[in-house]
């Protein structure tokens, strides 16, 4: 490994020097109608296809421009785009500024970017253009907008959602990473399940950016990013005060307020969020799902360069849950599709963050940020899966327990210079995460705490170093070199007495443990005409261990972070101002892992996976205010070693899609038609048992005036009877003598109807 990157480690510290010949220019990009810049505008000359976006107030420095006449493009999203022609002489130093005037949305803006994606579904652009023309109303809503990304709810709204991406069921976050402002979201040896990643912190009318980074070809996100990271953003200036009301049937109400609070000066803001959310859902148990954030942000502008933001959040949640439901239970009359088995499932959970944030960037010559934040975390959730199948008595209710504190440092700098016509950015970056964990597992029939089957202190620690070398050879070639390297400590307290668990068939120890592993990543971008370029990604990533799985197997000779490869080849191409298409034909190998089952307290070894796919995505402008959008996924799982036909990967998707049409009227009438849709997919190893697919649509209409908007939504406008998660499990019923093995499933929501109004001041 070390011959293939020496060159690499040789690039990022030779002399480059730039060459007097080329011009530069620089100045500020403003709104027409404020006048403080306008951040990440693109500026892109058209002869090379490759430019810089702008800093902190608007300010840019484009260097490096052939003498001559050279055609220049600023574009933003939401504002005009403006094409400027200017004659630049060899070694000259030119001053302009530009004044950009508020306009629709256009899909043509997506086509110029100052800094052009490195796969066929990262393009921040795209994610921008989705985020302006898509009703969101809640956190997991807006995780839907990620290109395959399909989730499901079964334990009453107050859990995290399960999560299916790219061949994965990534149960609930295992092979999917998610960071907000950087802080990840991803909870390493937690009490439910690894990776557990939990979005219910998140008030969606603050978020302004969305990014999306399928596979592991990226250096700059680690552990959980196997199949892909999904990383947003709060914004540090809301345009308006808010406040808005909401609700419908089933009990639901949801109130959110975004104030801006006055601080006296020009080049600071602060505001607070707060968002409260009741539902029964449509079960016979009423869920009482209760939710309540709290947000605030303080930004300031240190210098025309520098800028420090301070945030901190809250949020607390407390439901009920009617469960997974087995089938012969509903074929039999027992209970209606609405009904439960045990109705005493549920749980709450709450998290708490802070982060501080320093940031200094001129123009895209140097960007430095440092982060240090800390969150504290609990969860407590009662569940029972298999009823009266290990407790014929009393019942087989558990309760998980995870309380737990994170203390993580981030650090990046990236800066750039001329190798005589090529161009190198370099990035490098640091991370420090702590996590003080208390974990424990219960037999709890009716929520009464009877036995304990595990109970853990755990301290588990993650450094990592990272660099990637991103090198523009013209127009036409460019390369990203990338190597990752993660540090892991862990070390497990069991609390237990030996002498109490010694009959109980569970795995009990404690240890330490510590692990390395390098990641690299290629990738390679041909445009051979401006409006289409091919892509050729390869890399490593992975995914962790549960702590517990590391100290237990120290002698099993199984991976503790085992290893993702993947590849994929994919093109994106303009068609006009009018269309966006994007395609990647894609491979993952992951390697055998010990899974720890949370819901049992044991582990069980995962055999070696491959999974092959295809995503595509179509993006169309049908007028000025009106765009079409169509996701479509296809793809297929197996285990390596195992006979065909007793190889599938259980829950693994195989077709899944998404898309609908957007409006926004100049009148103020805006809707969107939307549907979701998942295949059938096999639920056990050699597909005998089966999770059906199925299709949901649903209507957004609202109306705008003056600050103003009142809006509706039709959910499943078609009624249909659907099945939102799925899996196949042993069970026992109170009067059965046996147990059964056959789907279990949560309902989806039939047709419902919610409303509100808004108030933008």
């Amino acid at each position: 490994m070390a011959k293939h990157f020496s060159a690499l480690l040789i690039l990022l510290w030779i002399p480059l020097i730039s060459f007097s010949q080329l011009a530069s220019l620089s100045g500020v990009v403003s709104s027409s109608d404020a006048k403080q810049g306008l951040q990440g505008v693109n500026i892109v000359p058209k002869s090379s296809g490759h430019g810089t976006i702008t800093g902190l107030h608007g300010e840019y420095l484009l260097g490096d421009i052939p003498a001559g006449e050279q055609e220049l493009v600023f574009s933003f999203m939401g504002y005009e785009t403006v094409v400027m022609k200017l004659v630049f002489e060899a070694g000259s130093v030119k001053v302009l500024d530009i004044k950009m005037t508020p306009g629709s949305i256009d899909l043509s803006a997506v086509t110029v970017e100052g800094r052009r994606p490195f796969s066929a579904a990262s393009s921040k652009a795209v994610r921008d253009f989705d985020l302006k023309v898509r009703p969101v109303r809640s956190a997991q809503e807006m995780l839907q907008m990620v290109p395959g990304l399909i989730i499901a709810q079964h334990a009453g709204g107050g859990k995290a959602e399960q999560i299916f991406m790219r061949g994965f069921d990534a149960d609930h976050g295992t092979d999917v990473g998610v960071y907000v402002d950087n802080m990840p979201v991803n909870m390493v040896t937690h009490g439910h399940g690894q990776g557990y990643a939990d979005l219910h912190f998140i008030i969606p009318e603050i978020i302004d950016g969305l990014e999306v980074f399928k596979g592991p070809y990226f250096s700059s996100f680690g552990n959980f990013g196997t199949a892909g990271s999904v990383s947003m953003t709060t914004t540090d200036h809301p345009d308006h005060n808010l406040v808005k009301l909401e609700g419908g049937m089933f009990s639901t109400v949801k109130a959110t307020t975004v104030l801006k609070i006055p601080t006296g000066g020009t080049h600071q803001s602060a505001y607070i969020a707060g968002q409260y959310f009741h539902s029964d859902g449509p079960v016979e148990s009423p869920q009482g799902f209760n939710r309540a954030n709290i947000f605030g942000k303080f930004h300031t502008h240190l210098s025309p360069k520098s800028e420090l933001g301070l945030s901190m959040g809250a949020f607390s949640s407390a439901w009920n849950a009617s469960g997974q439901i087995p089938q012969r239970a509903l074929d039999d009359g027992q209970i209606t599709r609405w009904g439960s088995i045990d109705p005493l499932e549920g749980g709450n959970t709450g998290r708490y963050n802070i982060s501080l944030d320093y940031h200094f960037m001129e123009g895209y010559e140097h960007d430095f940020q440092i982060q240090a934040f800390a969150s504290s975390y609990d969860f407590r959730l009662y569940s029972n899966f298999t009823f009266w199948l290990n407790d014929s008595l009393n019942g087989d209710m558990i309760e998980q327990n995870d309380h737990r504190q994170i203390m993580g440092i981030n650090a990046r700098y990236s800066y750039y210079k001329s190798l005589g016509k090529i161009k190198a950015y370099t990035r490098v970056g640091g991370s420090y995460r702590g996590d003080h964990i208390d974990l424990s597992l219960w037999n709890s029939p009716n929520r009464v705490r009877m036995t304990p089957r595990t109970d853990h202190s755990v301290v588990e620690t993650n450094m990592a170093f990272w660099l990637e070398e991103e090198l523009i050879f013209s127009r036409l070639f460019r390369m990203q070199l990338g190597l990752r390297g993660d540090y892991f400590v862990f070390d497990v307290t069991d609390n237990l007495d030996p002498a109490q668990v010694t009959d109980d068939g569970l795995p009990h120890g404690s240890g330490y443990e510590q692990a390395t592993i390098l990641s690299p990543n290629l990738n390679l971008v041909l445009s051979p005409v401006r409006a289409l370029d091919i892509y050729l990604n390869g890399g490593t990533g992975f995914h962790s261990n549960d702590a517990r799985d590391v100290i237990y197997a120290q002698s099993s000779g199984l991976k503790t972070l085992p290893r993702a490869s993947g590849a994929e080849l994919g093109i994106r191409a303009g068609g006009g101002s009018r269309i966006l298409l994007s395609f990647a034909a894609w491979y993952l190998h992951l390697e055998e892992e010990l899974v720890f089952v949370g819901d049992e307290g044991t582990t069980e070894a995962s055999g070696e996976t491959r999974r092959i796919g295809i995503d595509a995505e179509i993006r169309l402008q049908l007028a000025k205010w009106m765009w079409a959008d169509v996701d479509l996924n296809l793809s297929d799982g197996r285990y390596v070693d195992e006979p065909e036909g007793a190889n599938y990967i259980a829950l693994a998707p195989r077709l899944s899609s998404q898309g609908g049409i957007n409006f926004q009227h100049p009148s103020g009438l805006e809707g969107a038609f939307r549907y979701r849709l998942i295949g059938d997919r096999p639920a056990n190893e050699d597909n005998s048992v089966v999770a059906r697919g199925y299709f949901i649509g649903n209507v957004i209409l609202a109306y705008r005036m003056q600050g103003f908007r009142i809006f509706a939504q039709l959910e499943n406008m078609l009624n249909t009877e659907w099945k939102e998660a799925q899996f196949d499990t042993e069970s026992r019923l109170y009067n059965e003598r046996a147990s059964v093995s056959e789907i279990h499933f949560t309902p989806g929501n039939p047709i419902n109807v919610q409303a509100g109004i808004s108030l933008e001041f």
